[in-house]
């Protein structure tokens, strides 16, 4: 059979035989199909009339002829400039893995084998993450010797990807079952995203607080690549999600998917916000990467919607009066430079004695009462509200914290169930960042910055109804441009048999580990690293940020 003839036949039939048949050999170190060896021909003719993956290399530059099924992996970049190229001109990005097998297989003649495994191709513009099964073996040529290498391929990359975005949304969900309350819904969705899932690089979870977003969880380790406030504000007005990057190329990738968390998707009543799930750039954003993001803000949006409807559930059995379910404010109703949590300390629908309270008292004050009455339940809850709207009224009609204390204290005395509270009052001016305190019995407030901490541990006294008579003292402290001050009360820090002291310098390392966070990320992950699993005590948490002087409280 003359050459023309047998290279005719092999090729009949296919895009990629059409391609090899005219193709100008000659130029390469293959030479005229008319010289080709026995060897060669049987391999072309193998690869050619195959339906499967694969790729014939041949002779010392590994000459590459390939047929449709291989001509998918070669991407837009790549195709056709591979045919008749050298190898490791085609694959200069993985030359360094695949390079030492062909070498390997050419001076060995054993076959290699290599099953699910990772090779980052440039050949769509991009560093592409993709994933193959593949056998490189020896071609042998007509004196024995061996004349290239064979490979059959198959790219196991969707496969891959499927598996893994189901494996993320299912432990998404999982980590989302018992999330009660709507921040820790927020929380636990970031870290079970961000764990090893390469799908999301990184999320941020923002919930509408008044008229603002409020970043309640993120896993950005760059805060400066936050998501630009103004695609934020537009996912929230449209309420459709908006891809950030070139959207209209399904081919490449994409920077980010933003999306609501109420109104269009999931359907939260109460519970307003934006998720952002930050890409991975070595895919492209097509039809499967949407569906996959796309489930995993309806999961996300589901867990927050049931988180919703628990809260207001509880709330209904949880309403004492407007003033405890006052106390009991939702942490999604944190301001911008403050961040309140009050945990119970028994089961979800556990009331206590412990309080938080943050008031503005002018234009330039702003004032923070955290509060512990003896006893749980809804006596000390009772007491705890009282004391708590005494507080406020006295801190509204202009009295420093000495004085709110010395105003407790005669009120306490004539007041069943509230001897021997603690409270601690601090008073905040923005002009100067001076903080006035006094305490009555409470732990000191903490105060972390970039110098490390200090406990502001003066005007310290006993607690309330002791000692009416006692006149309560201020003290001040100036406070650094981004300190942060923790208040809390004693549940949070008190162990069963330690001292006290071991507590607070726990409370400190954690203190110090978070600073640098936004004050809601700070609070919560005191919470978690702090409260203790058997935790039999009330927790009130306060953190405050003094971002400076000229900026906004």
């Amino acid at each position: 059979m003359e050459a023309h003839e047998w290279l005719d036949q092999v090729c009949a039939g296919s895009e990629m035989g059409e391609l090899v048949r005219t193709f100008d050999w000659a130029s390469t170190p293959l030479g005229s199909p008319k010289v080709w060896s026995s060897g060669l021909r049987a391999a072309v003719g193998i690869c050619m009339s195959s339906r499967y993956p694969m790729l014939v290399m041949w002779g010392t530059e590994l000459t590459k002829i390939y047929n449709d099924g291989y001509r998918p992996i070669l991407g837009h970049e790549k195709h056709p400039g591979a045919l008749g190229a050298p190898a490791a001109e085609v694959w200069p990005e993985i030359w360094d893995v695949i390079g030492p097998l062909f070498h390997g297989v050419l001076t060995t003649g054993r076959s290699t084998w290599h099953e699910t495994e990772l090779l980052r191709l440039h050949r769509n513009g991009y560093d592409e993450e993709c994933w193959f099964d593949w056998s490189y073996s020896p071609l042998w040529d007509d004196d024995g010797s061996i004349g290239g290498v064979l490979d059959v391929v198959n790219e196991t990359t969707e496969q891959v990807l499927a598996q893994r975005r189901l494996g993320c949304v299912s432990e998404l969900g999982t980590a989302l079952f018992d999330a009660e309350q709507v921040t820790d819904v927020c929380q636990r969705a970031v870290r079970a995203l961000t764990t090893g899932r390469p799908d999301v690089r990184a999320s941020e979870v923002y919930l509408r607080v008044g008229d603002q977003l409020v970043r309640v969880a993120s896993s950005l380790r760059d805060e400066g690549q936050t998501m630009d406030a103004d695609v934020l504000d537009r996912v929230l007005a449209d309420r459709s999600p908006v891809v950030v990057g070139d959207s209209r190329d399904r081919e490449r990738p994409a920077v980010a998917y933003v999306a609501p968390l109420a109104g269009g998707i999931g359907g939260i009543e109460g519970v307003d916000g934006v998720v952002v799930l930050w890409l991975n750039q070595g895919r492209p954003f097509d039809d499967a990467y949407e569906q996959f993001v796309r489930l995993v803000v309806s999961t996300l949006a589901t867990a927050l919607q049931t988180a919703y409807r628990r809260a207001v559930q509880l709330g209904e059995y949880r309403q004492v009066s407007d003033t405890l379910q006052a106390a009991m404010l939702q942490p999604a109703s944190d301001l911008p430079t403050v961040a309140a949590r009050y945990l119970p300390a028994v089961g979800s629908l556990s009331v206590g004695g412990d309080w938080y309270d943050v008031i503005d008292v002018g234009a330039e004050r702003r004032a923070l009462v955290v509060g512990d009455c003896v006893g749980h339940g809804l006596a000390a809850a009772t007491v705890m509200g009282q004391l708590r709207s005494a507080a406020r009224a006295m801190l509204l009609n202009g009295r420093d914290p000495a004085s709110t204390l010395d105003g407790l204290d005669r009120f306490a005395s004539s007041l069943e169930g509230a001897l021997c509270t603690t409270v601690v009052c601090a008073v905040f001016d923005r002009r100067t960042n001076i903080v006035t305190y006094s305490r009555a019995g409470h732990l000191p407030p903490l105060v972390v910055g970039r110098s490390g901490t200090t406990w502001l541990d003066r005007a310290s006294g006993m607690p309330l109804g002791i000692d009416a008579l006692q006149p309560r003292e201020n003290s001040t402290y100036q406070l650094a441009d981004d300190d942060v001050i923790i208040m809390c009360s004693d549940g949070l820090v008190e162990r069963r048999g330690e001292q006290l002291d071991e507590g607070l310098e726990r409370l400190a390392r954690a203190a110090r580990d978070g600073y640098g966070s936004s004050v809601q990320m700070m609070a919560d992950g005191l919470l978690r690293d702090l409260r203790a699993d058997e935790a039999t005590d009330d927790v009130v948490l306060v953190v405050k940020h003094l971002p400076g002087i000229a900026a906004a409280p």
